[in-house]
């Protein structure tokens, strides 16, 4: 059973959230030519089809923020085929699953919402919801675990002019010889500088931590930085962006 990590999330098309707390998607089966729950006569008529399992979500949003929320009502309403929908196991390297352009008798594969729910409120503007989706054809999985990541993990030893950035090559992602690890930091969301001077390099099959500290800041001052890793070819896979504030 797939379920999402730490850093899951549920999205609809290009434009809708929809609250996760948590999702999980059973797997599939092989229809042996018996009329499906939905009397469906083309699944029917496709021996071996595979008919791919149960889609549960559930979780909180933010009523302010429920434009996800609204659209799968509708959809349930009106039973539409939904094929873009991602169930993130990880949003930040862009991990998800998501119904396969081919798995439906070499068609696109669909999922149509069978229940949903909006449970309850609070004071606090927090709704809590759940649904339900069943899955015709199959689910496939987009990005690699295995492609190269970085983290930015925190900073430490925060001074008036001085702060130590702490960050972790994740994954090497396949990728031989040598990777340079640094940060990039400044007092806007653009950055403006980095620490390659002192760049850590990982050399091929190491992987881990690394830190750096950088001196003549300005007091009293917010910062942003990210960690980077540097690829033979020179791109560049980033971290989450971090922000903290000089003494």
């Amino acid at each position: 059973m797939e379920k999402a990590g730490y850093k899951g999330d549920v999205w609809y098309g290009t434009d809708y959230k929809i609250g996760s707390g948590t999702w999980a998607w059973d797997g599939g089966t092989r229809n042996m030519q018996a009329i499906d729950q939905f009397q469906d006569e083309d699944i029917q008529e496709l021996p071996l089809q595979r008919v791919g399992g149960i889609i549960t979500i559930s979780g909180n949003y933010l009523l302010a923020e429920d434009t996800g929320q609204k659209q799968i009502a509708i959809d349930f309403l009106a039973a539409t085929e939904i094929s873009n929908i991602r169930l993130y196991t990880d949003k930040t390297n862009a991990i998800y699953l998501t119904p396969s352009a081919t798995g439906l008798n070499g068609g696109q594969s669909h999922c149509i919402v069978t229940n949903h729910s909006n449970v309850g409120n609070d004071k606090s503007g927090v709704g809590t919801w759940s649904c339900t989706l069943k899955v015709n054809g199959s689910l496939e999985q987009v990005g690699s675990t295995t492609a190269v990541a970085v983290e930015t993990l925190g900073e430490v030893d925060i001074a008036a002019t001085t702060v130590t950035m702490w960050g972790e090559l994740i994954h090497r992602g396949g990728e031989a010889g040598d990777l340079d690890c640094y940060f990039e930091y400044g007092t806007t969301d653009s950055f403006g500088t980095d620490s390659k001077v002192d760049e850590t390099v990982f050399s091929t099959p190491d992987k881990g931590t690394y830190d750096v500290e950088e001196i003549g800041l300005t007091t009293a001052t917010l910062y942003y930085y990210r960690a980077v890793c540097e690829l033979a070819d020179t791109s560049k896979v980033y971290g989450e962006t971090k922000t903290f504030t000089t003494a």
